[in-house]
């Protein structure tokens, strides 16, 4: 997200939720809300203290981990969001899409095939976490 853009906490929640949203529509299956959206503190450009929002999803075990991230880098890439593969460690190397930019602060695809995972950080957006915790956020 451009720093020169602001976005009103309602507006960066509704924007992490529309991607998280399209993203695992872009990919396909049966997937559930694990958490979220969530408030939480985060950094303006200025240094003041500001709101995020987090958005995680999972889906069952199925798909094609390489097609899938092949997929949504694509679908990514038109909403800019600047997005690369990648893979941890280890004998079973679980793949994956970073991404920063569009209407995020970052998103991950963990595309496990015992079962994916998509976590969305919103744009921070001028606002008092621990204040819209207590409102319910």
């Amino acid at each position: 997200m451009n720093d020169d853009v602001t976005m009103t906490s309602d507006e960066a929640k509704q924007a992490i939720v529309d991607i998280v949203d399209r993203s695992y529509t872009e990919i396909g299956g049966d997937w559930t809300i694990r958490s979220g959206p969530a408030v939480q503190s985060c950094e303006l450009p200025s240094g003041d203290p500001g709101a995020a929002f987090t958005y995680i999803v999972d889906r069952a075990p199925g798909g094609d981990p390489s097609s899938d991230i092949e997929n949504l880098q694509d679908f990514w890439s038109g909403e800019g969001i600047a997005a690369s593969p990648y893979e941890n460690g280890g004998s079973d190397p679980v793949h994956g899409l970073s991404g920063v930019g569009g209407p995020t602060t970052s998103i991950d695809l963990y595309a496990d095939p015992a079962g994916y995972t998509i976590e969305g950080f919103s744009v921070c957006t001028p606002g008092d976490a621990a204040e819209m915790q207590g409102n319910g956020e």
